[in-house]
């Protein structure tokens, strides 16, 4: 998995034993503490593609939680 900062482009790349969202929720749940710790700033929209992993009540939940704006990307096409 990886996460970019889109302001800083700074990248995290994380491997994954599983793509469930619990999973995948638990490493950005981390990411999004530290982030928030070392830049002073609170996190305001996540923007992903359009995996499966990301479309679910698990995610919505906890955006709704964090108030987090909760986009996604065009999808790619030929």
């Amino acid at each position: 998995m990886v996460i970019t900062d889109g302001f800083l482009l700074y990248q995290t790349v994380t491997f994954l034993a599983s793509k469930s969202a619990e999973a995948i929720l638990k490493i950005f749940k981390a990411y999004h503490k530290e982030a928030e710790r070392q830049t002073r700033r609170k996190l305001k929209r996540i923007r992903l593609d359009m995996g499966r992993e990301w479309f679910n009540n698990t995610w919505e939940q906890y955006c709704n939680d964090k108030r987090l704006i909760f986009e996604f990307t065009t999808p790619y096409t030929y």
